[in-house]
């Protein structure tokens, strides 16, 4: 399944103490196929991904592992997409 992912950022005063954890865990989520794009938005903070997963659950908890996310700075919605 292939999920398009908004992220909306919570807490802005966290975000640097975590960045670079942030940046290893979303290059291994690349690497593994989980996430197949990953663009950061231009009218405030936060990010738009594009996922692919069994599952919303396995999504989810694969996405968990980011440490924004794992913090609560970072939430996700989550839309069911297919290819064209």
């Amino acid at each position: 399944m292939y999920l398009h992912v908004t992220g909306t950022v919570t807490a802005t005063d966290g975000l640097a103490a975590h960045s670079e954890e942030e940046a290893r865990v979303l290059r291994e989520l690349k690497a593994d196929g989980i996430v197949l794009s990953a663009f950061r938005r231009h009218d405030g903070p936060g990010a738009f991904l594009v996922v692919e997963a069994d599952s919303l659950q396995d999504a989810e908890a694969e996405l968990g592992r980011l440490p924004y996310v794992a913090n609560g700075l970072l939430t996700f919605d989550y839309v069911e997409i297919s290819r064209l």
